[in-house]
């Protein structure tokens, strides 16, 4: 594979460009992009640090991924643990607040939950009143949005509804239960207005979902930091994931279709990184086996006997 012929681009050169084309402004404009990154085995752990730190550093939502941790063929297993990396509640309390804010109720304790009692009382606003209003903002604002699947838009209402009440957290905590792919009785669940848990069959409308609702909850994008090394170890550790050739390829092929989704996926990046075995390993794992993913990935530009550092896939030296 011809990328590999070239001399590897330095990993400071690559995270320069991937932060000035990428992360300054395109992604949190609304932009998306995956990108696959090949290093030796040792420097995975440095780039994935690093890469940790830039996404960190443009207040974007930082989640790290190891295939050898989360089943990743899996497509609601992906958005499991991606939701149950993210600060809900410091979400959805920004959103609150820009919500009450933007219709001339500035929040009177900004990051502090807030009962709508007392929130009334400090509008000096009849509590049925402001009930009435938020039930029409929160309504214009997530339940008319038809690019949140109609579950997504419940449980983000719940969860919003839920901080303005006074045991709000055990309210939530049904729907979070949810959100991370845990167990929870599906009658509190029909309580949110929720009709079906997550799972494979609809794990990539609730990704669209969630990178749409983080805009609205003022994130600068997610961030996403995937290790698929463990994809071609045919003899793996004992305390982490074993992949057969067939589950090596639906991965792949939930990767191909989060890149097939990236028009719908605003302000998301993910960084693939992986050692050389995806391109030289075992023919069964490798990426040539998958060629509607290589066909996606694989540099077509060639500047010389360089590389093109903004190509989908790069070799990289620490």
């Amino acid at each position: 594979m011809d990328v590999l012929m070239k001399p590897p681009l330095p990993l400071a050169e690559w995270l320069s460009v991937v932060e000035r084309e990428y992360l300054s402004a395109f992604v949190p404009a609304g932009g998306a992009a995956v990108k696959f990154a090949i290093l030796d085995n040792g420097a995975v752990d440095t780039a994935a640090a690093c890469l940790t730190r830039l996404g960190q550093a443009q207040n974007m939502l930082t989640v790290h991924v190891d295939a050898g941790r989360t089943r990743i063929h899996l497509a609601h297993e992906l958005f499991f643990t991606i939701a149950s990396a993210l600060p809900w509640g410091s979400l959805l309390q920004h959103y609150l607040e820009e919500l009450f804010s933007g219709h001339a109720y500035p929040w009177p304790r900004p990051g502090v939950m807030m009962p709508l009692a007392d929130l009334a009382a400090a509008f000096a606003v009849a509590p049925n009143l402001l009930s009435r209003h938020l039930d029409q903002w929160l309504t214009a604002g997530l339940w008319d949005d038809r690019r949140l699947a109609q579950d997504f838009r419940a449980a983000m209402l719940w969860l919003c509804l839920s901080r303005l009440e006074p045991d709000g957290e055990d309210r939530a905590e049904p729907v979070m239960q949810w959100l991370r792919g845990e167990k929870v009785a599906p009658a509190l669940l029909r309580t949110a207005d929720i009709s079906v848990r997550i799972s494979r069959t609809n794990a990539r409308p609730m990704l669209v979902s969630l990178c749409h609702f983080l805009r609205k909850a003022g994130a600068g994008g997610l961030f996403i930091v995937l290790d698929v090394r463990q994809l071609a170890r045919t003899a793996p550790a004992e305390s982490t994931l074993r992949y057969s050739p067939a589950t090596v390829m639906d991965s792949y092929e939930v990767l191909r279709e989060i890149i097939d989704d990236a028009e719908h996926l605003p302000g998301l990046f993910i960084a693939v990184l992986a050692d050389e075995a995806l391109a030289t390993g075992d023919p069964r794992r490798a990426l040539g086996q998958y060629a509607a993913l290589q066909m996606r990935v694989w540099p077509d530009v060639r500047p010389g006997d360089r590389q093109n550092p903004v190509a989908p896939l790069v070799w990289l030296a620490a």
